[in-house]
C-alpha cells in the first residue's frame, strides 16, 4: 500500500478497504452456504449413490447378483413345488443358496479368466497369425 499524506487520501483508502471487506464477506458467506449444502446428509447420500451407480463395475456386479438370486429362486420353486413340508422347504432353501453361490462364483471366475487370457471364445475363434 502507498503512504497516505492527506485526509482525502485517507478517506479514499478507507472507502476502498470497506468495499473490499464487503466483497470478501459476501464471498465468504456464499462459500459457507455452499459448504453447508454439500455436507448435508441427504446430499452426501445422493452424491455417493450417483457416483456408485455410474461405475460400470457396480452395474456388472449388480447384474451378476440378480442373475444368481433369480436362478436360485427358480431352482427352489422347481424343487419344492407349491405345497412342500418343512423338510422340503429347508432343502429347497439350501439348494437355492447353493445355486446362487455357484453362479456368483462362476461369474467371478469367468471374468478373471477372461481378462487374464483374453476369453475362451475369443481364443477359439480368433485367427492365428503364425
Amino acid at each position: 500500500m502507498k503512504k497516505i499524506h492527506k485526509a482525502e487520501e485517507l478517506k479514499s483508502a478507507i472507502l476502498e478497504l470497506e468495499a473490499k471487506k464487503i466483497v470478501t464477506e459476501e464471498a465468504l458467506k456464499r462459500q459457507f452456504h455452499e459448504t453447508v449444502e454439500i455436507f448435508k446428509p441427504s446430499n452426501i447420500l445422493k452424491n455417493t449413490v450417483s457416483e456408485v451407480s455410474a461405475s460400470p463395475q457396480f452395474k456388472h456386479n449388480l447384474l451378476n447378483l440378480v442373475l444368481g438370486i433369480g436362478a436360485g429362486y427358480v431352482t427352489k420353486k422347481i424343487a419344492t413345488g407349491r405345497k412342500a413340508g418343512l423338510l422340503a422347504r429347508t432343502m429347497g432353501t439350501a439348494l437355492q443358496f447353493g445355486v446362487t453361490s455357484f453362479i456368483a462364483k462362476n461369474k467371478a471366475n469367468e471374468e478373471n479368466i477372461g481378462h487374464k487370457k483374453g476369453g475362451l471364445l475369443k481364443r477359439i475363434f480368433s485367427r492365428s497369425t503364425s
